[in-house]
């Protein structure tokens, strides 16, 4: 991604989250040059709990609670110096707040003076995100504002593309989403492509199947109205933004994984629903997370 000057700027940091020394951190990386296209300022978040880990490793012993505590050290000063040196390189006013304690309280903290929180998924299967919970999903599922997810296998040199995808489901999450795929497309300068889609849909009775038949178009009528009206505020509060859209038949991930492939971020609502936000963050938000090949911006307030 190339990092260019934009007249807009953003007046908040961008807050990510980092787990080690920072190299090879993809979400970080990111985080960094979207502060540096935004001239937004860059906070590192890093929290850790290491006696719980040690206690959990050896049954509390000192010598593992030591050994835990001195590599936890070296890790805080390899990710200043790393966070420095980033600063440095792409010209971003950047910080490293540690702390120890949950990463997702650590990160939500932050939340209140965040233009955006930034987060990485690390490499856990869907079962144990399922069953032990990550950083990522708890950040997603519980903030208040907008929060980018970067997988492992993004490509950051890559996104050049100069356009932001938004996911849209005619909701009234689609409608928050909508005006942050729009303010974060202002601040880039890139444009936005909305992408609405269907796959089985029943009319009369019979599932719709032809392409060519009055069933079908009136599928694609409807699903147009409800994108519009859906993109129609942020619309006219952005109207500078070149905005397009799209219905597309197919499974929504799988079609929206595709398109991903000419996006620098996929904007989506969250879907979740329920007390226990964190497991409930909606699945096809979450199973975008972990795949696409670009960042995705889990929106549930503007």
């Amino acid at each position: 991604m190339e990092v260019v000057s934009v007249t807009t700027r953003l007046e908040h940091p961008i807050v990510v989250g980092a787990a080690g020394t920072g190299e090879g951190d993809v979400a970080l990386e990111w985080a960094a040059r979207t502060a540096a296209r935004t001239g937004a300022g860059l906070v590192v978040v890093h929290a850790s709990e290491p006696e719980a880990l040690a206690a959990r490793m050896a049954g509390g012993e000192a010598v593992a609670v030591t050994a835990v505590l001195e590599a936890e050290e070296e890790t805080v000063a390899d990710l200043r110096a790393h966070v420095t040196a980033l600063g440095e390189r792409l010209g971003v006013e950047a910080r490293l707040d540690t702390s120890r304690g949950s990463p997702v309280a650590a990160l939500l903290a932050h939340q209140d003076s965040a233009a955006l929180l930034v987060v990485g998924t690390g490499r856990k299967s869907a079962v144990e995100e399922f069953l032990l919970g990550s950083t990522s999903l708890g950040v997603a599922a519980h903030a208040h504002r907008p929060v980018a997810v970067v997988n492992p296998g993004v490509d950051v040199d890559a996104l050049t593309h100069g356009q932001i995808g938004l996911g849209i489901d005619g909701s009234r999450d689609s409608a928050r989403a909508a005006r942050a795929a729009l303010a974060l497309a202002d601040l880039t300068g890139a444009a936005v492509t909305a992408l609405s889609t269907w796959f089985l849909e029943v009319v009369d009775g019979y599932v719709v199947t032809e392409p060519d038949s009055p069933e079908w178009a009136a599928v694609e009528r409807r699903h147009a109205e409800a994108l519009v009206r859906a993109l129609q505020p942020a619309v006219e509060a952005y109207p500078q933004v070149p905005v397009d859209w799209e219905v597309r038949r197919g499974p929504v991930v799988p079609t929206l994984l595709d398109a991903a492939r000419a996006w620098d971020a996929l904007v989506v609502g969250s879907r979740g629903r329920g007390a226990v936000r964190g497991r409930l963050l909606g699945s096809v938000s979450q199973r975008l997370m972990r795949a696409a090949p670009c960042p995705v911006v889990v929106s549930r307030a503007s």
